[in-house]
């Protein structure tokens, strides 16, 4: 039976309320006494009371909460091994821990004792939940694998089983990460008090009087929160089961070296620096988290090898149906990975260690590459853009435009649409495209995807089904702020030799072969896809910023002779505007 299975079991058989945990009479049928005086007064559970006085839990087992406990014989429990636990438990108080995360408690005693009163019969098998949240499967002859020696010895206040041997602790993918000295930089990562922190469970708190405007509280209940399990996945959830690939330390410096160029934000950003190091380290570890609910079949791999895994998506994937929406196209598949298992995969190479709800997969060899995961193709649809024109050269009114079903361009322009700019007096009409999320001293190939009058109008006139020549400039922020405003960027700003990418000439000459025809640009009745600018590099990133920093304008080019202007047309029809990275193009000797 599956734990997420085991677990259901546990909470359909235990729907008492939380008030139900306290009782003002023993229970019916029980041994007399409580269940420490039953530890006290059994002679092979003297080193279990040991801890159990010396951690302050004497206490709650006398108390009218009710437990069942798990109590490992001194056979198996010896007088060496409490003293250890005492001693952990003291220096753990004495450096200020919570008594929550005091690890005496919270890995040994918490770990044999669970709410509420369990037995077993024959053919018992359950999943507990135990006080420090872990699950353990309880039978009627083993508990978490343990030999159970005797059980079902019901007291005023719960139950007692006997152990052979004491419980192991298993962290949990998320505790893990703080044991392990290999894995220091990705710990501080997790436990930056920056997304680390305590908060208040207002649900779970006494709500007291208002002052000033503001509930006060009888009883804070204080609970822990990270903003990372909300943005990588509940890696602290016992009741779920996680994969987190984890780089080493040596790993981690490399990949920050490697990263942070792509960050440079210029110096006006606010918190630059702070900004730098947020998402250089998010890079790194977005994409690192896989939900077994997600992937069953790498679940079922690492028990049996022959299963075939053709791929894995980590949480921060998204579905097939959505990648357009998020991705601009439904081909790319960041944070999903192929053949995973494969040589050259994500998890090829990586230590497996065991957790308490999945796997830290510890690894030197960092697999990932960039490109599968933030260092992604920028996809601008026109029409659905942040654009500005210049309104003395170009209609006010945009048009976007449907490609109909029964259209033969249909499926060939993105998401059906396009953006019709139009000319206004017979002048070059001119759009800047605000361009987000781009990254710094990362070489991009530039493309423009043109439209042909026909794909809106099947019955278009000759004049609007000419091919179009044009200019192309980007703009950007140089890294002390200065540069163009991109969202009031005018014709009237003239920009110099620096931003432009060049003229495009989409005329085709009469006789021309069809090489000819495939290398022209901008050619009518074809969508055409036009190389613009080839490893084109801005100094500064956007990536992350609400207010993008670049800009891509295109500027219908009209032939000042008439004859010569008869061959174009002077309206711009544009699908979309694609930025991909090319990283094999970075020189890393001037980095």
């Amino acid at each position: 039976m599956g734990l997420a299975a085991m677990a259901a079991l546990t909470f359909a058989a235990c729907t008492d309320k939380w008030d139900d945990h306290y009782v003002d009479s023993p229970l019916e049928g029980a041994n007399q006494g409580t269940l420490w005086q039953a530890i006290t007064q059994n002679g092979q559970l003297n080193n279990f009371a040991r801890v159990v006085q010396a951690c302050g839990y004497d206490k709650s087992l006398q108390s009218s909460q009710v437990f069942t406990v798990f109590a490992p014989t001194d056979a198996s429990f010896t007088s060496a091994q409490a003293d250890s636990v005492i001693a952990l438990y003291n220096s753990e108080k004495a450096a200020g821990t919570r008594m929550a995360e005091n690890r005496a408690i919270r890995e040994f005693l918490q770990n044999h004792i669970a709410r509420y009163t369990y037995s077993v019969a024959p053919s018992t098998q359950d999943s507990i939940v135990m006080m420090n949240g872990k699950y353990e499967v309880l039978t009627s002859s083993a508990f978490s694998g343990m030999p159970v020696l005797s059980g079902n010895k019901l007291y005023e206040n719960g139950v007692l089983f006997t152990l052979g041997q004491p419980v192991r602790f298993y962290n949990n993918v998320f505790e893990y990460l703080r044991t392990d000295p290999d894995l220091d930089s990705l710990s501080a990562l997790f436990y930056d008090s920056i997304y680390y922190r305590y908060q208040l469970d207002e649900e779970k708190s006494v709500a007291g009087d208002l002052v000033d405007g503001k509930t006060t509280y009888l009883d804070s209940v204080m609970v822990k929160y990270n903003e990372l399990f909300w943005t990588l996945g509940q890696v602290n959830s016992e009741d779920s089961t996680y994969w987190m690939l984890a780089p080493t330390n040596s790993t981690w410096e490399r990949l920050i070296e490697e990263y942070k160029p792509y960050f440079n934000y210029h110096d006006k950003v606010d918190l630059r620096d702070s900004l730098i190091r947020a998402r250089s380290r998010m890079a790194i570890v977005e994409g690192t988290v896989f939900s077994m609910t997600t992937n069953p079949a790498a679940a079922r791999h690492l028990l049996d090898p022959s299963v075939r895994v053709d791929s894995v998506r980590s949480t921060d994937a998204v579905s097939y149906n959505r990648r357009r929406y998020y991705w601009g196209n439904d081909t790319l598949h960041y944070y999903e990975y192929m053949n995973p298992f494969a040589q050259g995969g994500v998890f090829d190479g990586a230590q497996f260690v065991k957790c308490s709800n999945g796997y830290v997969l510890k690894t030197d060899n960092w697999n990932i590459d960039p490109r599968e995961t933030f260092m992604r193709e920028i996809v601008v649809e026109a029409e659905n853009a942040d654009y500005t024109v210049d309104e003395t050269t170009t209609r006010k009114n945009t048009i976007s435009v449907r490609v109909q079903q029964d259209n033969p361009f249909y499926s060939q322009v993105s998401n059906n649409r396009y953006l019709e700019v139009q000319s206004k007096n017979n002048l070059n009409p001119i759009i800047n495209f605000e361009i987000p999320g781009v990254l710094s001293n990362v070489p991009y190939d530039i493309y423009l995807i043109t439209v042909p009058a026909e794909a809106g109008d099947t019955l278009a006139s000759e004049d609007n089904c000419k091919p179009i020549r044009f200019q192309a400039f980007r703009f950007w922020k140089d890294q002390d702020g200065s540069g163009i405003d991109v969202t009031k960027l005018t014709s009237t700003e003239t920009p110099d030799a620096k931003y432009a990418l060049g003229n495009f000439d989409g005329y085709i000459k009469d006789g021309a072969t069809a090489a000819d025809s495939a290398n022209a640009h901008g050619r009518a009745h074809v969508v055409d896809t036009i190389l613009i600018g080839s490893k084109v590099v801005f100094p500064t990133s956007s990536f992350g910023l609400d207010e993008a920093q670049v800009q891509i304008r295109i500027k219908n080019n009209m032939p000042l002779l008439p004859a010569q202007r008869r061959r174009y047309t002077n309206n711009l029809r544009i699908d979309c505007i694609v930025l991909k990275p090319r990283p094999d193009a970075i020189n890393r000797d001037e980095e």
